[in-house]
């Protein structure tokens, strides 16, 4: 028996897109969900309720072909997956050394017991 002879290889690692303009996609949906998210809300994954896991399960899926485009290679995925690493990557590293990014993009932390007593404000 030979496996390999209905593998198209060609379409397999061809991407359907150029490499360019799938980096460019990725870069601008990262950026676009977490400017969308931080504005959304301050959730911590701890306080998700359901409705929030549906509503991130939902934004994968709208924004798969905005990622990918035309292109269902193997290659192509990869590419995709190596720029969303690679870019959480750069802000997280530039979020730990500016206190002010980290700031504005996770937001501040809101106390609500201090030296045990409750703060109202």
């Amino acid at each position: 028996m030979n496996f390999t002879s209905n593998v198209d290889w060609s379409g397999l690692l061809t991407p359907g897109i150029s490499i360019l303009e799938k980096v460019i996609r990725t870069v601008v949906v990262y950026l676009f969900l977490i400017i969308g998210l931080r504005i959304a809300g301050k959730r911590e994954l701890a306080q998700m309720n359901p409705f929030d896991i549906v509503v991130l399960f939902l934004l994968s899926n709208a924004v798969q072909n905005a990622l990918i485009g035309n292109d269902n290679s193997l290659l192509g995925g990869i590419v995709g997956s190596a720029v969303l690493l690679i870019i959480n990557y750069i802000i997280v590293r530039y979020m730990y050394f500016n206190n002010k990014a980290e700031k504005v993009l996770e937001g501040v932390s809101d106390m609500l017991i201090e030296n045990g007593v409750l703060k109202t404000d």
